[in-house]
C-alpha cells in the first residue's frame, strides 16, 4: 500500500479528497510540508501532496529544498487549468513525487493525481 503525506492550505481536505479517491488503497498522513517532504525523502511516505493560494510557492518551496527541483511539479494554479490525467502520468513516469495544487482546484486535482498513481502501481 502506499502513502501520501499530504500538507498545506487545507490539508484535512487533501486528505478527505485522497481518502476517497484511493478508496481504501492507500494511506494519509497529515503532516507540515517539512515533515511531508522528509517522509518521502527517508522513504516513509511514497509522495508529497501540498496546496497554497497558487499552487507552487508555498505548496512547493520545502519539497523542492528537500527533494529537489526535479522530483516536483505544479499541478494547478490560480488561471492554470488542472494538469490532464496524461499529463500528470507523464509526471509521474518522469520521477516527480511531490506535486502543487492550488487550494481552489484541491477537489479536482487531487482525485486525477490518486487515480494516476493507482493506475501505475496497480496491475
Amino acid at each position: 500500500m502506499i502513502t501520501i503525506a499530504v500538507c498545506g492550505m487545507g490539508k484535512e481536505q487533501i486528505a478527505r479528497a485522497v481518502r476517497s479517491a484511493a478508496d481504501g488503497r492507500a494511506t494519509v498522513e497529515v503532516k507540515s510540508d517539512f515533515e511531508a517532504a522528509s517522509a518521502v525523502s527517508q522513504g516513509v511516505a511514497d509522495y508529497y501532496i501540498g496546496a497554497c493560494q497558487s499552487g507552487a510557492g508555498g505548496a512547493l518551496a520545502i519539497a523542492t529544498a528537500i527533494l529537489g527541483a526535479d522530483r516536483v511539479t505544479r499541478l494547478s494554479g490560480v488561471g492554470i487549468p488542472t494538469a490532464t490525467p496524461e499529463t500528470i502520468i507523464e509526471a509521474l513516469e518522469s520521477g516527480r513525487v511531490a506535486f502543487g495544487v492550488a487550494h481552489s482546484h484541491i477537489d479536482q486535482a487531487v482525485p486525477n493525481l490518486v487515480e494516476a498513481i493507482l493506475k501505475r502501481i496497480e496491475p
